[in-house]
């Protein structure tokens, strides 16, 4: 796995555990452990995008703690960017979209026509930029609920009653913000918004 190469767009920034250094970590780590192409081991079918793994190897690999391995893995699973397989032995995770990451690689012929090169890479720059188009008016907005927004502010270190008055604020106006744009990425809103000094918990002060 120490050859080749992922794509990595700018717009992972806007992902929506991007803020989550594990998150970040555990599928970065995925994506660059994928199978690039199909191939088996030990009589078992490993497809392109799918990675054969289990908690401990996860654990060795990425020093994440087997508890937070799960949870991160659920979270990824429940918002569609893998799929898993899992026995009493190993699991099978699948990377969702893995063609997004992980382009072509052209290995036997190193050095290629430069200017056929450039008019590919031109080419492959305005079909991102359309497909980049199409995916922001596809983006679909899903409104958390106020426990979601609480316990996010808990994590984050700032007062829950924030997380509520923040929540009522947006969605009274159907998740839109005060200038009447609509909210693509609600917590991306919370840290431009609401995460200031003065909205975090107040640490107690111990008398010396």
């Amino acid at each position: 796995m120490s050859e080749g190469w992922i794509k990595l767009h700018r717009k992972f920034e806007d992902w929506e555990w991007f803020n989550n250094s594990e998150m970040v970590h555990l599928f970065i780590y995925l994506l660059l452990n994928a199978n690039h192409e199909d191939g088996k081991w030990r009589g078992i079918d490993i497809k392109r995008g799918q990675i054969l793994t289990g908690l401990h190897t996860l654990n060795e690999h990425t020093k994440i703690s087997i508890q937070k391995l799960r949870t991160c893995l659920s979270k990824l699973e429940k918002t569609g960017e893998i799929n898993k397989q899992t026995t009493n032995k190993y699991s099978i995770i699948t990377i969702i979209n893995y063609d997004s990451y992980q382009g072509y690689q052209q290995t036997n012929n190193k050095q290629p026509n430069k200017q056929l090169t450039n008019n590919q890479q031109a080419t492959n720059n305005k079909q991102e930029y359309k497909n980049d188009k199409n995916e922001k008016k596809q983006r679909i907005f899903i409104a958390p609920t106020i426990e979601e927004v609480e316990n996010y502010f808990e994590e984050n270190g700032y007062n829950s009653d924030i997380g509520r008055k923040a929540f009522n604020y947006y969605n009274v106006a159907d998740w839109h913000d005060g200038k009447g744009k609509k909210i693509i990425n609600w917590k991306q809103k919370m840290q431009s918004v609401w995460f200031k000094e003065e909205n975090k918990k107040q640490s107690l002060k111990v008398a010396m």
